[in-house]
């Protein structure tokens, strides 16, 4: 094919043209920079040139005025528009200022010199959810939340007729619970006896008590420690939401109101500072295979240093069962509290999900003989002291003796 051939026929937002002349410019923006006493001159490279199409082109024929009002009806629309160029094909430009030129002696043609300039689509830096603050955020919320349900719930329950005789079975539950997972707290509630004589002769000033827990610990009774050890953390306070909501009620409706009223609202807490943490839990991006794998000798006096990353699966299990304590809370608790929970539920399981998206798969692989942890981490990963986190998840006996049977590593 000819470059006679290639050739397309002129047009502008549709309108057609007959082309005679084009010139655009091309190259480099730059600036040179001449130093005194220097032969050599620095060249700072700005970017591509714009390009900037100035076109010769006309209408021709007995209907050329017509031609021309279409087609000065579209240079003169506001906003790019498509350019059909004969040589350099189909662009995107927006017309600029151009001369119409009519001559006595060329009867039956407009004359026109166009300018286009080149008109890309532009993309502009849109703002990303930080899912984590959000979180948080919902969390201090639920917190706030949870102290006036509890405050209310008193309201309701004649304290008269309660003593701490009725409570203190219950309150044992309650501290021995609060002992394993929210140890700050469990710090300043004293003796079983002391927090039912609390419970019974001043239940308000647990709210300040707890309140003044979170103040000393910046916000938070517990910051996340890595994702082994973080992960596992969290899904303890689930279930100590679970034990707490087992502990058997005393005898009497008041008592048991006031101590359901006490659980609840440990429940709360404990739930408000797990979505804290989890909002604490970073994005983060796998890291990149070593280029070189050094050999195990070298790896014992110079372990492998790489990041912590997530394993997807462990981060979506975790996310389940948060949302679903969550949810579990919000089958009892008043409308405005209800809020507060299911804000916590959504934004702790958009950000989790966030976390698992940047996390690694697990998957299963079946070894052709027994081998020691350290040869089988050696070998799917190049590094030896991941043999600690194969026989964790596996639960193998020796770690010494890894068995030739289904095993859920890492992928990567």
């Amino acid at each position: 094919m000819s470059w006679r051939d290639a050739l397309r026929p002129g047009s502008f937002r549709g309108v057609p043209f007959e082309v005679e002349v084009d010139k655009v410019p091309v190259g480099r923006r730059t600036v040179t920079h001449e130093y005194p006493g220097k032969d050599r001159p620095y060249v700072e490279d700005m970017g591509r040139v714009t390009r900037e199409h100035k076109v010769t082109a006309f209408v021709i024929g007995p209907d050329c005025l017509e031609q021309r009002d279409a087609l000065l009806k579209a240079l003169e629309t506001e906003g790019p528009g498509e350019l059909v160029h004969p040589w350099l094909g189909t662009l995107r430009v927006t017309a600029g200022v151009g001369e119409m030129i009519h001559a006595y002696d060329e009867g039956g043609m407009v004359r026109f010199e166009l300018t286009f300039t080149e008109s890309p689509e532009l993309t502009y830096p849109a703002g990303v959810a930080n899912t984590g603050k959000l979180a948080a955020a919902s969390g201090a919320n639920l917190l706030d939340s949870a102290m006036s349900r509890y405050s209310t719930a008193l309201s309701y329950i004649n304290l008269a007729q309660t003593t701490a005789g009725q409570l203190i079975k219950g309150v044992q539950g309650i501290l021995d619970v609060v002992q394993e997972y929210a140890a700050p707290i469990y710090s300043v509630l004293g003796t079983v006896q002391n927090l039912a004589g609390l419970l019974v002769n001043a239940p308000g000033d647990l709210i300040g008590i707890i309140r003044g827990v979170f103040a000393s610990a910046g916000g938070a009774l517990h910051s996340f420690d890595g994702f082994s050890l973080g992960i596992g953390s969290l899904l303890g306070k689930t279930e100590a939401v679970r034990r707490l909501a087992e502990i058997p009620a005393p005898q009497g409706q008041e008592a048991a109101a006031l101590q359901l009223a006490a659980v609840t609202l440990l429940q709360d807490v404990i739930l408000a500072d797990t979505v804290i943490e989890a909002g604490e839990i970073p994005i983060v991006t796998p890291a990149p295979a070593p280029a070189a794998v050094p050999a195990v000798e070298v790896q014992v006096l110079q372990p492998i240093a790489l990041p912590d990353t997530p394993v997807a699966d462990d981060v979506l299990e975790l996310r389940e069962t948060v949302t679903e304590a969550l949810w579990t809370q919000t089958l009892t608790a008043p409308q405005s509290h209800f809020q507060a929970l299911t804000e916590a539920r959504i934004q702790t399981g958009r950000h989790l999900l966030a976390v698992a998206r940047q996390g690694v798969r697990l998957v299963t692989v079946t070894p052709a003989q027994p081998m020691p942890s350290l040869v089988l981490a050696y070998g799917r990963y190049g590094d030896a002291t991941r043999a600690a986190e194969v026989v964790a998840r596996n639960r193998v006996a020796h770690p010494g003796f890894v068995p030739a049977a289904p095993l859920q590593v890492a992928a990567s």
